[in-house]
């Protein structure tokens, strides 16, 4: 058999790969060469990085397993097409994927990958809404804490995709910063279902797990109480956008038949924009019944579906180098992560939290935002890693001239989130302190309501995948510098807000 070769492949550096694929949110500045989120897509050692809350900066571990990838698809397509490479490239990242959180026991899961856990929602949505007859119902948390373009997501777009889903939010956090109870959250999904029943033939409850500031809301218990009582209409999708989940309560949640959306780009680290929407066996065979919208391709392409779902190559047949890239990055950071014990990880997140949560609760310029337990998962047995919180948002305040304790404002908040990132010790002039030299990355500012007249945003400081390892590495070192360090985040934003 003669084989022809192509001599004319060119694929962009692995720098611009990982910034493509996605949408303007990982686009460059071409001045600061960041994106949206003030990450670089190269590792930046000298950042002091606890903003994984939000969208992280490419590990070295990262960047190395994305260039061995990038170099395999060069050699790959000298003799095949994009397409084919691409496909069997993102089977071999469900079966990794699968392997690391030990899903394989679950028969007949299915694993759709997308650009983001935005597209997650909206695929997600999309299914529930092709196999509903009259309309379909999604119920979210407010956007403050889920999203921007969650309920836009799941409404999908009526021009391009058909009929449109309706969207009602739930507020999880009060007026004035507080958390509202979970007993009141869940009466009022429970109220909201009950009515629409009658309206509507089709109910997606949209469980965030955890949303920005590290809440679990509704309570699954509730909302699976809900589908136990109409199990024809409604439907469970777990926001775990953040992806800080054992495996046992990855694994609760497929078994109580929900759908999960992860992300390799908020605790474990990986670039921004790689996500999974993953069906369970029962969910997969309600929703498989009706063909893929062709719309669909707008957001998603042949390959990161599996091949025998109906219709889907109705989609385009084409590849996305850059996001396969990007979750290439992120399994290496997860591979790291699921090499230590539970029970080492456990230790260091109960540490940190215990040290960060007495800081924030002892220094004037902080306030601890409230937060829920983490416990009411279903069927989670025993204690673990993922029931201590692993966000820490907080509120900032400083003094006014007459001395008065007041809270910053959302856009002083904002302003300060950007100075962390940099080396302000030149503009400090005569004020000059140590710690204004420092480099530090927090979650960006969330609104969350108002306190003494001011509107106001948390900051986050967050604890990732990334930095647990390096702190279980350093041995009995490892903690103490970890948290040394994150109360050095906190002592710059102190300072800040001087």
């Amino acid at each position: 058999m003669i084989h022809s070769f192509r001599h004319d492949i060119y694929l962009p550096s692995t720098f611009e790969l990982l910034t493509k694929g996605g949408d303007e949110r990982i686009e460059l500045d071409p001045r600061a060469k960041t994106n949206k989120y003030g990450c670089r897509p190269i590792p930046d050692c000298g950042l002091i990085a606890f903003g994984s809350a939000t969208a992280s900066t490419i590990s070295e571990a990262g960047f190395d397993a994305a260039e061995e990838v990038r170099t395999r698809l060069l050699e790959a397509l000298r003799n095949r097409e994009p397409a084919e490479i691409y496909m069997a490239e993102i089977s071999r990242l469900r079966s990794e994927f699968a392997d690391l959180y030990r899903l394989t026991n679950l028969p007949g899961l299915e694993m759709i990958v997308s650009s983001s856990g935005t597209d997650a929602h909206m695929l997600a949505a999309r299914l529930v809404d092709e196999s509903a007859k009259i309309k379909t119902l999604a119920i979210t948390v407010q956007s403050t804490e889920t999203g921007s373009g969650i309920a836009g997501a799941l409404k999908g777009a009526e021009s391009a995709l058909g009929k449109s889903v309706d969207v009602k939010s739930i507020d999880i956090r009060a007026k004035d910063c507080s958390l509202r109870s979970t007993a009141v959250v869940a009466d009022e999904l429970e109220a909201m279902v009950s009515t629409a029943v009658a309206r509507y033939d089709r109910i997606l409850i949209t469980l965030t797990d955890v949303s920005k500031t590290g809440i679990l809301a509704p309570c699954p218990i509730r909302a699976q109480a809900l589908k136990r009582r109409w199990p024809d209409i409604i439907e469970i999708l777990v926001d775990a956008s953040q992806f800080r989940l054992t495996p046992s309560t990855l694994q609760s949640y497929l078994a109580a038949n929900c759908l999960v959306v992860i992300t390799g780009s908020k605790f474990i680290n990986g670039p921004a924009f790689s996500a999974m929407l993953l069906i369970p066996e029962a969910a997969a065979s309600r929703l498989m019944t009706q063909s893929l919208n062709p719309a669909l391709g707008i957001a998603s392409l042949q390959p990161e579906w599996p091949r025998h779902w109906n219709g889907v190559r109705s989609l385009p047949n084409s590849s996305n180098f850059g996001l396969l890239l990007r979750w290439k990055a992120a399994l290496a950071d997860l591979r790291a992560f699921r090499n230590i014990s539970e029970e080492d990880i456990e230790k260091v997140v109960r540490a940190f939290h215990d040290a960060i949560v007495s800081a924030l609760h002892y220094t004037q310029e902080f306030e601890l935002l409230e937060q829920s337990a983490l416990q009411c998962r279903p069927f989670a047995e025993g204690a673990a890693w993922d029931q201590v919180q692993t966000i820490f948002p907080f509120l900032l305040f400083h003094n006014d001239p007459r001395g008065k304790r007041t809270p910053v404002s959302t856009e002083t908040t904002q302003e300060i989130y950007y100075q962390m990132r940099k080396d302000i010790s030149p503009a400090a002039g005569r004020a000059h302190n140590p710690i204004s030299s420092m480099r530090c990355e927090l979650g960006q500012p969330v609104s969350c309501g108002e306190l003494q007249g001011t509107r106001v945003s948390a900051l986050r400081l967050s604890l990732s995948a990334r930095l647990i390892v390096k702190a279980v590495e350093e041995g009995d070192r490892g903690i103490a510098s970890l948290i040394e360090q994150g109360l050095l985040v906190l002592e710059k934003a102190a300072f800040l807000a001087k």
